[in-house]
């Protein structure tokens, strides 16, 4: 393919109908999971609403999404949802994007960030392990947790 230049990256600008549309384009894996999981269009809205999200968007569209909830009063966030368009992948997307959340979660003076693994999906449990995350020995099934704990200035 030719080279895509970079793309745009944008905060909560993505609405519910936008989401769905990005969930529709990503990996079969990932949709049939989070299918099975929820609706699209519920969780859409959902992280619409309460998310903090993180974005790249590519010619219009909504090409990689983070999504985060934090609670500030425990000093906790958690990464419900990364993913990147199939044919955006391996362009360092969620990467950048997982930079973009951890500078935020810093600047909320937050103690802790987790995210759910599938355990099989080697690609992301080395990228959140880049990124400073370690698993944690609790374990849900297929799924691991992994966590990154930030020091306090």
């Amino acid at each position: 393919g030719t080279m895509s230049k970079a793309p745009d990256y944008r905060r909560d600008q993505a609405g519910a109908d936008a989401i769905v549309a990005h969930f529709l384009g990503c990996d079969a894996a990932f949709l049939a999971d989070l299918r099975a999981r929820t609706s699209l269009a519920d969780y859409a809205s959902k992280l619409q609403a309460r998310a903090l999200r993180f974005e790249a968007w590519s010619g219009g569209r909504l090409a990689g999404l983070l999504a985060v909830y934090h609670d500030a009063t425990m000093g906790a966030a958690y990464i419900s949802n990364v993913s990147v368009l199939s044919e955006h992948c391996r362009q360092g997307i969620a990467s950048h994007l997982l930079s973009a959340c951890l500078e935020e979660a810093r600047k909320l003076a937050l103690r802790e960030i987790t995210r759910a693994v599938e355990r099989a999906n080697q690609g992301a449990i080395a990228l959140y392990r880049r990124h400073g995350f370690s698993p944690l020995p609790a374990t849900e099934g297929s799924r691991m947790r992994m966590r990154l704990q930030f020091s306090q200035p």
